[in-house]
């Protein structure tokens, strides 16, 4: 391959105006296009080469400021080009900066350094690094330009003017430099204005004292030596030499140093031209900073991590003793950044940062890896117990909530742990290890956990299925089994739950246990819950197309919980479009997920949330009673756990009766689960459980089997409802009863109809709710206005209404629907009875307390409808 010739891209400035010229040498076109589009904005000209080869002829052909080359180049890499470059001694300065997307270059550095490269950058470039790492090679360039311009300039004069001292000490008063003539002595003999400004002596001060006065005491000793005088009589572009001056007030500061001889008659003289490097210098050690620490949090990056783990490493080898290695990740990170914004979760990093770093010692380091991924070394020996310590201190170092723009986060993290040299013997598989031994604390929820061998056979097995679940929705591979749950006050089924089974391509029908955590830690939970509620919705209105009026259960996880996920706003426009009525569907969650603090404005959704809720698993975790109130919640479903031992074990019983009783306190349905024998079952019914769901009743089973059972099974169901119209092509039914367009809490036809009249939204679904599981059609009002007109459209069999309401009150709603209808009968509810509502109680109404349980609602209720006297419920 023959090598192009350079090009070169023309710049904005000349070399009048501080302009150099600059080598980017890349086989690959599209790179030396981006590089020299970042660099143009620098107004420098910029020549370049496609080759190793095309680079040597145009380093012969003029000078450059730097050259940025490439490491991989066919023929002649990076290492050979670089090398050649610095056998010539017009070029064996240049500086050279390595550009690679290769990461293993990293174990080349030596190698690379060895050559003659200065720095690397690694792509992707960014491109304030490579002006920023280019302008400060340029600008050391142009100021030797300059320093090699003005000794000229003295060169020049002193021929000009050899046997004339005062003409010279004219001439150096007027550079820019500070110029100091010492003679053979050392000691100084002339000092110019520039000198005096930056050592702070006058003139007259300075003339007489030794040289070494100028310069700190660490490098004096070196000025004028042997060795540094053999170094001066070099040609004048090899003379600077860096050392630290010494100013009056005693401060110090780094100097670039060139000396020259001039001969003045018979004497000789050096004459010493000092520059200031601070702010050169200065710049240097940034981007050597930058170049090994985060921007953002000022942690050091993974390159230093990298770096100081190897150096660990090789001392605990010749030492042979442990050494620890742990990575930490943030959990439920990306909630937080996607609810809160970016900005917002940049500030929780620099947070996180400085609280993990105030927890362990100085000597410990502690590296930002990337994302919300923390890598942390213990400094010295460390065995197992010494890294659970160290992992402990992280997990207390995150415990207090973090305070963001006002708003409080709590933070909580997984941290993995491998051990050298038990895990590995290097850098790589230390980290895989740990990162393994993280995700199992992820999964299992401890915190923290130690690499052992099964880690790495289970993540084999974890990638496979995470390959096999990103298609199982193309594959149509999901299915849902459907349990009922049986009313046990009347023995029969109420609704259903629906759960999700895997026909694996394996062949395999797998269970939830087995995929469902794998999904909730992706990104496939989303897309995966909105099908189960699409298909248990679609499932739901085939069996009332049939005349099975029951509700359906479907469980939430907390990551479908997040804001933008869509999926309140799937499930709103599905029971719309399949006409399924309010409080036909509820969402199952679990006590952890309730309590979820990774999930930002959690609560306040769920507090809008128009399908009621369910708290699963109740009694192993740790929700509050303020959430039991707060949010729409209907029902708890105590834990099988408790279910399925509280006829053998006293303490699960007791257990199990005490959530029946808080629930009934709080006017909640009591869901058990786990009933597996009629022994439980009686239990149950004792304690006043409201519904049950177990192997005693059914299995799990498909949809298509569920109406041969509830046709079959004693514990069944019977149609009620009339005709329903089909749902058309496009998901929408094809007519819709005229009532249930206009009131949509109003579905059954032929049941007994009862207006709730409540203005405490969570208290009118949750009455509503229970009213319906007792196979009740019912109509709900937010205020008596609102009533008084559905009864003028839509009579009803019983008024169900709060006393205690904004503009008209339960009593006068009363008395209005009375002048109607003067046998209505009217129940009246309220939290504190008073005088006046025991008079409306003496005037041939009902009355009950609020929180009443589910069982004492449907006693008053029925005994109304039936004319008997309705007992009066004070609790």
């Amino acid at each position: 391959m023959n090598a192009s010739p350079p090009t070169e891209a023309q710049p904005g400035l000349d070399m009048s105006q501080r302009s150099a010229a600059i080598l980017v040498v890349d086989d690959n076109e599209a790179k030396r296009v981006a590089i020299v589009a970042a660099l143009q904005p620098l107004g420098h000209s910029i020549v370049q080469a496609s080759s190793g080869e095309a680079a040597l002829h145009a380093v012969m052909s003029r000078a450059f400021a730097t050259i940025l080359m490439d490491v991989k180049m066919p023929l002649m890499d990076g290492y050979e080009t670089t090398r050649l470059i610095r056998m010539r001694r017009e070029s064996e300065c240049t500086p050279i900066i390595f550009i690679t997307s290769h990461l293993q270059e990293e174990t080349r550095v030596p190698e690379a350094y060895k050559s003659g490269a200065v720095d690397f950058i690694f792509a992707p470039v960014v491109p304030d690094i490579l002006r920023a790492k280019v302008s400060f090679f340029v600008d050391l360039f142009l100021q030797s330009l300059e320093l090699e311009q003005s000794l000229a300039e003295v060169t020049m004069l002193r021929d000009q003017f050899r046997d004339s001292e005062a003409s010279i000490r004219s001439v150096l008063e007027n550079v820019a430099e500070g110029i100091v003539t010492v003679d053979q002595q050392r000691v100084i003999k002339s000092f110019n204005r520039a000198a005096v400004n930056l050592f702070g002596y006058s003139e007259e001060e300075a003339i007489g004292q030794p040289f070494s006065s100028l310069i700190a005491a660490v490098d004096s000793s070196d000025v004028f030596s042997a060795a540094w005088l053999k170094r001066m009589a070099l040609p004048p572009d090899d003379r600077s030499s860096d050392v630290l001056g010494h100013r009056k007030d005693g401060s110090t500061f780094p100097i670039d140093l060139a000396v020259s001889d001039v001969q003045l008659g018979a004497r000789t003289i050096h004459i010493g031209c000092i520059r200031d490097i601070s702010v050169g210098r200065a710049h240097a050690e940034e981007l050597r900073h930058l170049a090994v620490h985060d921007v953002l949090t000022g942690l050091p990056n993974r390159v230093l991590f990298a770096d100081r783990v190897n150096q660990s490493i090789a001392s605990a080898a010749r030492s042979a003793e442990p050494l620890a290695l742990l990575v930490l990740d943030l959990n439920g990170f990306k909630e937080v950044n996607d609810a809160s914004g970016h900005d917002r979760g940049d500030v929780l990093l620099q947070q996180v940062a400085e609280r993990l770093t105030g927890s362990l010692r100085e000597t410990d380091t502690v590296a930002r890896l990337g994302g919300d991924e923390f890598g942390v070394l213990p400094a010295g020996v460390t065995d197992v117990a010494g890294a659970v310590a160290v992992a402990w201190k992280l997990q207390e170092a995150l415990k207090p909530v973090f305070l963001v723009d006002g708003r409080e986060i709590e933070v909580q993290a997984s941290i993995g742990i491998a051990l050298f040299p038990e895990h590995g013997d290097n850098l790589d598989d230390l980290l895989r290890r740990s990162d393994l031994a993280m995700y199992d604390a992820k999964r299992s929820g401890t915190g923290y956990a130690l690499f052992v061998a099964d880690h790495e056979h289970a993540s084999v097995r974890r990638f496979a299925l995470l390959a096999d679940l990103r298609r199982c929705l193309e594959r149509d591979e999901l299915i849902l089994h459907y349990q009922p749950k049986i009313d046990l006050a009347s023995g029969k089924t109420a609704g259903v739950e629906a759960l999700i089974r895997w026909n694996h391509p394996s062949g395999t029908l797998l269970m939830p246990g087995e995929f469902m955590h794998e999904v909730e830690q992706s990104e496939l939970m989303v897309p995966i819950t909105q099908w189960v509620i699409r298909e248990a919705l679609q499932r739901l209105r085939t069996w009332r197309e049939q005349g099975y009026d029951l509700t359906m259960a479907v469980n939430l996880g907390a990551r479908c919980l997040a804001e933008g996920t869509g999926i309140f706003e799937t499930t709103e426009q599905l029971m719309h479009n399949l006409a399924i009525p309010p409080g036909h569907l509820t969402f199952e969650l679990t006590e952890s997920t309730l309590i979820d603090t990774a999930v930002p404005g959690l609560l306040a959704r769920l507090e809008n949330l128009a399908e009621p809720l369910s708290i699963d698993d109740f009694g192993t975790g740790h929700s509050s009673l303020v959430y039991l109130q707060r949010l729409p919640v209907i029902e708890v479903k105590a834990d099988r756990s408790f279910v399925s031992s509280m006829c053998s074990v006293s303490g699960d019983a007791i257990i199990v009766r005490s959530i029946v009783d808080l629930a009934h306190n709080l006017s909640l349905r009591v869901v058990a689960e786990g009933v597996e024998d009629e022994e439980t079952l009686d239990l149950l019914a004792e304690y006043g459980c409201d519904q049950a769901q177990g192997y005693y009743f059914s299995r799990p089973m498909p949809g298509e089997d569920v109406v041969q059972w509830l046709e079959t099974s004693p514990f069944g169901a019977t149609t009620t409802l009339g005709p329903i119209d089909p749902v058309s092509t496009d998901g929408r039914p094809t007519a819709i009863a005229e009532h249930e367009m206009e009131y949509p809490d109003a579905f059954s036809v032929g049941a007994e109809r009862i207006l709730v009249v409540e203005d405490d939204a969570t208290a009118r679904t949750l009455t509503r709710q229970l009213l319906i599981d007792k196979g009740y059609d019912v109509v709900a009002a937010a205020n008596g206005e609102e009533a008084l007109a559905i009864y003028r459209d839509h009579p009803v069999d019983l008024v169900l209404t709060d006393i205690v309401m904004p503009k008209l009150n339960g009593r006068n709603l009363a008395a209005e629907l009375r002048r109607a209808s003067p046998d209505l009968p009217v129940v009246f509810m309220s939290g504190y009875p008073n005088e006046t509502d025991r008079d409306a109680m003496a005037n041939g109404n009902a009355f009950i307390q609020k929180p009443f349980a589910s069982r004492d609602l449907g006693r008053t209720v029925r005994a109304t409808l039936d004319s008997k006297p309705a007992p009066t419920l004070l609790g």
